[in-house]
């Protein structure tokens, strides 16, 4: 019998210590003693007693797999440019009426979600909605699209000043994620986390590129799960 990691699981191996974030749970937690030590054999795919995958079974870290499956710590391409700390174009700067008045209700609609519903329901929807609203756009030229994507992003931070909500990573990477699908840009959520002391965080990505934190603060989270 086979066994991976349960679906709404992922984690990562942060300065010794293996960190999982459970989506569907809405925590972050740490293994320690015997099931971390199982957990290491389970990834490096060693030989372990079926008792000690029992336990892990039973705790809800492993489900039974197809023959030949075994878990992975995640693999997320790290940025190597933020967006933020590109300077913007004047172009960038104008802003209209329509933008405010989106971004707006965008983070107002997300933040409301974000307090009635599950943070699991609340990603697959807005995984579901990106797909759906980028799948049939013509794809640009590379540079043209990084050009669009930045000055996309760019309109929506001066816009987000204007809305009255306070500022919180999974909120503004929500909102941002959408804002971009609408027009047709496909990017992803990243989680990342630290060990000591343990903090977690979210930006949106987009390839290379972080779009809403500098490159510092990002890669000093290690990554543990993108949507």
């Amino acid at each position: 019998m086979s066994y991976q990691l349960r679906e709404d699981l992922s984690c990562c191996d942060v300065d010794g210590h293996m960190i999982f974030l459970d989506i569907a749970r809405d925590r972050y937690f740490r293994l320690t003693g015997h099931r971390e030590k199982t957990m290491r054999r389970f990834q490096a795919n060693e030989d372990i007693a079926p008792m000690l995958l029992e336990d892990l079974t039973t705790a809800g870290i492993l489900v039974e797999a197809p023959d030949g499956v075994y878990v992975a710590t995640a693999s997320i391409q790290r940025p190597s440019r933020s967006a933020i700390e590109r300077p913007p174009t004047i172009g960038d700067r104008r802003l209209n009426m329509t933008a405010i008045v989106e971004v707006m209700a965008i983070v107002w609609s997300t933040c409301r979600q974000l307090k009635v519903r599950p943070l699991k329901t609340n990603l697959d929807e807005a995984s579901a909605y990106r797909d759906r609203k980028c799948v049939l756009r013509k794809v640009a030229e590379p540079a043209a699209l990084e050009d669009n994507l930045i000055h996309a992003n760019w309109q929506f931070a001066y816009a987000r000043r204007y809305a009255p909500i306070e500022p919180i990573c999974l909120l503004d990477s929500l909102s941002l994620l959408r804002f971009l699908a609408r027009r047709g840009m496909p990017t992803n959520i990243v989680f990342g986390v630290t060990s000591e002391p343990f903090a977690a965080h979210c930006w949106v990505q987009a390839g290379d590129i972080v779009l809403n934190e500098t490159l510092s603060d990002a890669n000093a989270h290690t990554p543990i799960r993108s949507v």
